[in-house]
């Protein structure tokens, strides 16, 4: 953990009793840490930490992802980027941009879609609405 406090920007680490920190602090020793381990480590669900770690919360630290097999069964491992233990104010800088890129890559593709689908959302709408008004309002009494 000190190679990374050396070189991490001011508000990058999380409060030391944070879930996000204890995070950290396990993929701090460089090694790959499959999902079921991370889980039985930190109680639970850690996708919430994951994502204040490589997002903007804590600028962004580069986590790596693969599927591997852990036990017997298919899962994915996580682990920290070598650029973020070099001591190099540099090397920790190139990790926390390409980081960042992955993470507005997500954004824009998220994004991206979700514009897509509310065009198809829309039609869909348009569609129920028109047969709602065909099917139920005109079966409705009318007064007079």
């Amino acid at each position: 953990m000190d190679n990374l406090l050396f070189t991490a920007p001011d508000g990058a680490l999380p409060e030391s009793n944070s879930p996000a920190y204890e995070l950290l602090s396990i993929l701090a020793d460089g090694d790959k840490h499959a999902r079921d381990n991370l889980c039985n480590e930190l109680g639970g669900g850690f996708r919430a930490y994951l994502q204040q770690l490589t997002g903007e919360y804590y600028q962004h630290w580069l986590i790596h992802t693969e599927q591997d097999e852990y036990n017997g069964k298919k899962q994915a491992f996580y682990w920290l980027d070598e650029r973020h233990f070099s001591c190099d104010w540099e090397q920790d800088k190139d990790a926390r941009t390409i980081a960042r890129k992955q993470y507005k890559d997500r954004s824009y593709y998220g994004s991206r879609n979700a514009v897509k689908r509310l065009e198809q959302a829309k039609q869909e709408k348009a569609e129920a609405d028109k047969e709602y008004q065909k099917r139920i309002e005109s079966k409705k009494p009318t007064e007079d």
